[in-house]
């Protein structure tokens, strides 16, 4: 017994019309992937964002025709990527095997399902790609928990604002935080922080914005440059003395006016990492 795996891409505009193609055509699964490597770690809070380009591949039994399948394909204006054959074994998960660990500074490592890494002081994030975890490795997160790995972390209460799949939540804990809540305005994200931390054998406490928050250590938040400004003032003052606020989810044309925002607070913080990594910067204020 084997399978026939049959991929085509498409704009997100039309990625339902390709999904219920495929369903149509008699595929017993569809996946759904990044057509450009430009993953997404963590949506902004409330949103359910798609790639620009995607990539849908329908799974269909052994008979099906591909011939005909590659042609109705063009017929309806689809392009064809690739057509494979899969042996007869745990195809529900042959999609994962596209991915693998990925490290983060020194010490933090996320590894999806299928993979085992040694310790040797590794951080060892456990968690599989999806919406909220893309192909590659997206710069707003990245710069993010290169900070994280970079400072210490222990015995401090941290907060993650817009937590999206709960990885930066996650990795706080991992590295020995005390406290660590994350905040999101989508059940989704909660839901998703939740189970992904029971995952790592960690707690991390969720909760929907406007909850009373005491001020911590740590402030995380890898939103967009809309968002931090407007919460700037909240932001701030959800910061212990001599906390860190670690700001990420800013495109480089928009660092600026991201800086005077929190400038106009410069009594309250000062600047202390300014990063940019492929047209993205991390900002990391210090309360005073």
């Amino acid at each position: 017994m084997y399978w026939m795996n049959v991929s085509a891409s498409s704009t997100k505009g039309r990625l339902d019309l390709l999904e219920a193609w495929f369903w149509d055509h008699g595929a017993v699964s569809v996946t759904v992937e990044d057509g450009l490597d430009k993953p997404i770690f963590e949506p902004p809070p409330g949103e359910h964002p798609l790639w620009e380009e995607v990539m849908v591949t329908g799974l269909f039994e052994s008979d099906v025709s591909v011939e005909n399948l590659t042609m109705e394909l063009a017929r309806d204006n689809y392009k064809l990527e690739d057509v494979a054959r899969l042996d007869d074994r745990s195809w529900e998960r042959e999609w994962l095997s596209r991915f693998k660990p990925m490290q983060f500074g020194r010490r933090l490592w996320v590894c999806p399902t299928g993979f085992s890494l040694e310790p040797g002081g590794k951080v060892i994030i456990e968690l599989d790609p999806g919406l909220a975890f893309g192909t590659g490795t997206h710069e707003t997160t990245r710069l993010c928990l290169e900070y994280l790995d970079a400072i210490e972390v222990g015995g401090l209460d941290v907060i993650d604002y817009g937590c999206g799949s709960g990885i930066l939540a996650i990795a706080s804990a991992l590295l020995g935080a005390k406290k660590v809540t994350g905040i999101d305005n989508d059940p989704q994200a909660l839901t998703a922080t939740t189970d992904n931390a029971k995952r790592n054998l960690v707690t991390v406490g969720t909760h929907f914005p406007g909850v009373a928050l005491l001020p911590s250590d740590i402030v995380l938040a890898n939103i967009l440059a809309q968002p931090l400004v407007e919460l700037a003032p909240m932001l701030v003052e959800t910061m212990k003395p001599d906390g860190l606020l670690i700001l990420s989810g800013i495109m480089s044309s928009q660092a600026d006016w991201v800086v005077q925002a929190y400038l106009e607070l410069v009594e309250l913080v000062e600047l202390v990492d300014r990063t940019e990594l492929n047209g993205w910067v991390r900002l990391v204020w210090k309360r005073t």
